[in-house]
């Protein structure tokens, strides 16, 4: 008798407890759908009821994007597919593609086309001369961002991306390119080319007044650069963030920029190492210049003439240079006029010393920050100048940004504490 008293006390207590998953709260399925990671079983966990369609799809409302994998439904069956896109699509704004990795990609690129229509942003990499996926471009009307990394391309690649005027990025790595295709998106803001082959450059698709960040980095062209600078100077009033590897003969037309504040220059060992003058000349004598960061990367042949332009450019807060032995103390001390500069970084730079670093120190009141790496001839005695300098009573502070130097890490832990 009381063991059967005992089993009917306790069904109460688990009825109370039990909350079957059909009668979940909707918010609370929502949260459910965050703690799942794969798209893929978010939706099989839609699938479940009709309540958790409608909860699938007012989460997926409230979230500021949904990425997919291709990969990830690749190896998925027709069926499978159908269901996977018929829920998720219409909410995927980014897409990443391994054109490397796929066999049936016409199946998969009618499936995107088809339900991904609110689809912003797609990369591509392992890019070939076979680009199926690449009909997506054309088919596709709401893309912001387009990526597009090569791995074997001889050719051309056609890009048909006319119906996407919101175009607003494009990125191509390791490609061919005209710039034809470019030239008619009123938003585009950023045109990022790496190791691209740029083919017939005065076509290169830069007249847009809209454009605000160029890279060109590691670039072959098949005619001379002067076209191509100056295309830049006319075109791109609006720029104002330029990456360029070289800066030879021809470049101190880019100085007219009128918007410019970010300059970042690379050169190679295959490229030209010659740091333009007249470019730098330009850039001092400029009365409304913005330029208010400038990076040099590469082994420039810096002279005392270069060194005394880049003294004079009084709009700079940020100055960096990168891999260079042939930058040393002498230069800094024609540094005569950066009032305004704030971070000074240096990188494989081997021939600086402490003593080209207090000089600039003492030249420029505002130098707050200093971000040094790889540079073997700095020592602790940077750090007792630093100290020197800033405790003169001027209520300056001095950040050290320190990795393999001489600068011991006892001395930084002191400092530090």
């Amino acid at each position: 008798m009381s063991g059967n008293s005992g089993m009917v006390s306790q069904h109460p207590h688990q009825d109370s407890t039990s909350c079957p998953i059909m009668c979940l709260h909707e918010d609370i399925i929502c949260q459910l759908f965050n703690y799942i990671p794969q798209l893929s079983d978010k939706v099989h966990l839609a699938c479940v009821a009709p309540k958790f369609r409608d909860a699938f799809d007012n989460w997926a409302r409230r979230q500021r994007s949904h990425s997919l994998n291709a990969q990830d439904v690749e190896q998925m069956q027709l069926p499978d597919l159908i269901v996977f896109f018929e829920v998720a699509g219409p909410f995927i704004t980014v897409l990443m593609v391994n054109t490397a990795s796929y066999h049936k990609e016409s199946l998969i690129v009618e499936f995107i086309a088809e339900y991904c229509k609110n689809l912003e942003e797609i990369h591509f990499s392992n890019v070939t001369d076979e680009f199926r996926f690449g009909q997506l471009l054309s088919r596709l009307t709401h893309l912001r961002r387009v990526s597009i990394h090569c791995s074997e391309v001889e050719d051309v690649l056609n890009l048909d991306m006319e119906n996407n005027q919101e175009l607003e990025f494009f990125e191509l790595i390791n490609g061919c390119y005209t710039g034809k295709h470019l030239c008619d998106f009123p938003k585009l803001q950023t045109i990022v080319l790496r190791d691209c082959l740029l083919w017939n450059s005065g076509e290169l698709g830069i007249t847009l007044k809209k454009l605000r960040v160029l890279v060109l980095e590691g670039c072959c062209f098949d005619v001379m650069n002067q076209s191509l600078y100056e295309k830049i100077a006319k075109c791109c009033v609006d720029l104002e963030d330029l990456t360029f590897s070289n800066c030879d003969v021809h470049f101190e037309v880019i100085a007219q920029l009128v918007n410019l504040k970010r300059c970042t220059l690379k050169t190679y060992i295959s490229t030209s190492n010659e740091l333009n003058l007249d470019f730098l000349s330009a850039l001092a004598e400029k009365r409304d210049s913005k330029l208010q960061y400038l990076n040099l990367t590469g082994q420039f042949e810096i002279g005392n003439e270069h060194a005394t332009c880049l003294g004079q450019l009084n709009t700079l807060l940020q100055l960096h240079f990168s891999d260079n032995d042939v930058l040393e103390d002498s230069h800094f001390l024609l540094f005569n006029d950066l009032p305004q500069l704030k971070l000074l970084g240096l990188s494989w730079c081997g021939s600086v010393t402490d003593t080209g670093l207090a000089n600039l120190i003492c030249r420029c009141p505002q130098l707050n920050r200093m971000d040094i790496n790889h540079c073997n001839q700095i020592t602790n005695n940077l750090v007792f100048n630093a100290i020197s300098c800033c405790g003169k009573g001027t209520g300056r502070s001095m950040i050290l940004n320190v990795a393999h130097t001489k600068i011991t890490n006892t001395m930084l832990e002191v400092r530090s504490a």
